[in-house]
């Protein structure tokens, strides 16, 4: 999960974790509590949404696509539907940008003060020393490893016909926005300025 302070004082929060009584003292301690936004980057990363949902009934939720027709989240309610062409509250402070050439479609988003692209499932970086034995193999065979981490290859075939699309993502990502810090959900983060090049590497396949 991440939370962004905005710059009149509400809160962004990223694809939200399960709520616990020690998450929300740490909340409160980092003023991080006046929740406005509540955003899913893709249609499996919504578990949780309905807990904050009736703790912050208040607050603005959004779909990434494909997620508001899934049984799953029928009990879920959506205020906004992420998409390339739509223009959000928060959009001067974090932008966003839909990779929609695949059946997996995620959202990535950039937020601008702090030069910092924060991925979901699409660029996965586990670290060498928590990758050993067997499941280590197959997930450095799927490329999803330590400088290596790129995309799960399974889910590189289902951007078999849309790669023109997908590579015009891409270039928002590494062209216009230009990160120099990266979030990623699953593994390694960056931190040292070299994000666009990270994230280039790893969508190399586009």
């Amino acid at each position: 999960m991440v939370l962004v302070k905005l710059d009149d004082g509400t809160v962004w929060m990223w694809s939200p974790i399960h709520y616990t009584r020690d998450l929300g003292d740490k909340m409160k301690e980092l003023d991080l509590t006046n929740v406005k936004h509540v955003v899913s980057p893709n249609k499996i990363h919504h578990l949780f949404i309905k807990e904050w949902q009736d703790i912050y009934p208040e607050a603005a939720y959004y779909a990434p696509p494909g997620l508001k027709d899934r049984r799953v989240a029928k009990d879920i309610r959506f205020d906004h539907f992420l998409e390339n062409n739509v223009k959000t509250e928060f959009e001067s402070e974090i932008k966003h940008q839909v990779f929609d050439a695949s059946a997996m479609q995620e959202v990535e988003f950039y937020h601008v003060k702090s030069k910092t692209a924060i991925f979901c499932d699409l660029i996965q970086r586990f670290p060498p020393e928590k990758t050993k034995g067997f499941k280590g193999r197959l997930m450095k065979a799927d490329g999803l490893v330590g400088d290596n981490g790129s995309t799960p290859r399974e889910w590189r075939m289902t951007f078999m016909f849309g790669k023109k699309k997908a590579r015009a993502a891409k270039a928002v990502v590494v062209d216009e926005w230009k990160p120099e810090n990266l979030i990623i959900a699953h593994g390694s983060c960056v931190d040292d300025g070299t994000a666009t090049a990270v994230i280039e590497k790893a969508l190399k396949w586009m």
